[in-house]
């Protein structure tokens, strides 16, 4: 029904009154007819003016629907479609900040494609490309809680954060990870052990009696786990709690 129906009809009836006026009445024809000649145009603009505001609040709408699409996107890696080091920062300096306040226990893990550069020599960076997104789902297909996420942490290096885990659950996530990676059976001449992928892992864990913990404890014993694991034979995972 049009906004203005109730007006519509008052501006018909004062026409038809108008226009029945008969020679002699008591009816100011001239004054009457301009008064129903400014309502006319009155009732006009109202429409003009309510279809502008109606089209301004569709663009509104459109602008914040793009405008969260594209934050949305800005979370994203776009090579393999899970979350970026953008949204890892973002995520870990939350849930640090939550562990303050409760008193709770974190593990990092920090996987790293074995011998990539070498994938990439072999086989051409497109073939790189999709071993990067492979190993992605993968990683992400192992976690089975809502709260857990792995992020593309730079290169072929992927990080995972698991809230609310010891030691013993992070280990146990890191051994699914190997495996299922290895499972996955992508060639790899330059991988001599195995002749496929494979992934090293480092894992470190913060529990509410580490004091201060920051993102950046994590980010350098991390480092730490990871060298360990590469320098004792690189498809194994290296444990190291955060000091």
């Amino acid at each position: 029904m049009d906004l203005f129906s109730r007006e519509q009809k008052v501006y018909d009836a004062a026409v038809a009154v108008l226009l029945g006026a008969e020679e002699g009445s008591t009816l100011d024809v001239q004054l009457y007819g301009k008064l129903v000649e400014e309502y006319g145009k009155m009732l006009k603009q109202f429409r003009q003016y309510r279809q502008m505001t109606s089209m301004s609040e569709r663009n509104v709408n459109h602008l914040d629907s793009e405008k969260h699409e594209i934050l949305g996107k800005a979370h994203f890696d776009v090579l393999t479609g899970i979350f970026n080091k953008r949204y890892l920062n973002e995520n870990l300096d939350r849930t640090l900040a939550t562990m303050a306040r409760a008193g709770d226990v974190l593990s990092v893990l920090l996987a790293d494609i074995d011998h990539f550069k070498q994938f990439n020599d072999l086989y051409g960076h497109s073939a790189g490309d999709d071993c990067l997104r492979s190993i992605a789902e993968i990683l992400k297909s192992c976690l089975f809680r809502g709260q857990d996420f792995v992020a593309r942490y730079g290169g072929e290096e992927f990080m995972v954060i698991l809230p609310h885990t010891p030691e013993q659950g992070a280990r146990l996530v890191a051994d699914r990870m190997l495996e299922e990676v290895r499972r996955l059976q992508i060639p790899h001449a330059g991988n001599s052990d195995l002749g496929v992928v494979t992934v090293s892992i480092g894992i470190v864990t913060g529990t509410k009696t580490s004091a201060g913990l920051l993102a950046a404890d994590f980010f350098r014993r991390i480092d730490e786990a990871i060298f360990q694991a590469k320098n004792h034979g690189r498809n194994q995972y290296a444990y190291l709690g955060l000091t």
